[in-house]
Order: C-alpha cells, then structure tokens, then sequence
C-alpha cells in the first residue's frame, strides 16, 4: 500500500499521462526477456522495506489481481530467492526501461 497505491492507485489505474495503470498491462513483461527483472527491479518494489519473500508474494498477488488475463499459462511465481537476485541495484531509468521492454513486445526492438 505505501509503496505502489500513492502513484498506481488502490486500483491499479495509476494516473494518466504520468503514471502506468497495472490493470491489464503488467502481466505482460512477462513475455519479454528482461520483464521479471523489471518488475522487481522498479524503485516501489526493490526499494520498499519488505523482505525478499515478502515482496515476491506482493508481486505474485500484483499480477494475479491485476492481470491475471496476460500471464502465461506456465507461469512460475516469483520466489524470495529469486528477488534477492534481481533487487539490486534498482532501475535508475525507469521509462526507459519500460519504453524499451514494450517496444520488444510489440515487435518494434531486436531481441537481445
């Protein structure tokens, strides 16, 4: 609630122009190499105070609650050990990042 409603919303709308909604987009980094990555590595979720199994279990809930609809069927939940892995260091350009990852999904960037 601290980290992740005061920009994206109870909701998950977030605001437009400024803030990305997670209702119906944020299961989609999960097709793209890198979007596991991204999702742990935003500044709400790698530098919020929970701990690493804490924070997976957010996320899980995040995606389900959120996006159910964009995940893979084989989709494997985040675990502790697997955040741990990624949360440091957090994404210093965030839009850039996203930008980069949707232009994959999309078709529009090479895949690395």
């Amino acid at each position: 609630m601290l980290q992740c409603q005061g920009c994206h919303l109870p909701d998950g709308s977030g605001a437009p122009d400024s803030v990305p909604s997670l209702r119906g987009s944020v299961g989609r980094f999960l097709a793209v190499e890198g979007g596991r990555e991204y999702l742990v590595r935003v500044p709400g979720s790698s530098q919020s105070p929970l701990d690493d199994a804490r924070l997976a279990a957010v996320l899980n809930w995040l995606l389900r609650e959120f996006d159910a609809d964009s995940m893979p069927e084989d989709f494997v939940p985040f675990d502790a050990a697997e955040v741990a892995g990624f949360r440091h260091p957090p994404l210093t350009d965030v839009e850039g990042e996203r930008a980069r990852l949707l232009a994959e999904l999309e078709g529009d960037s090479p895949h690395p």
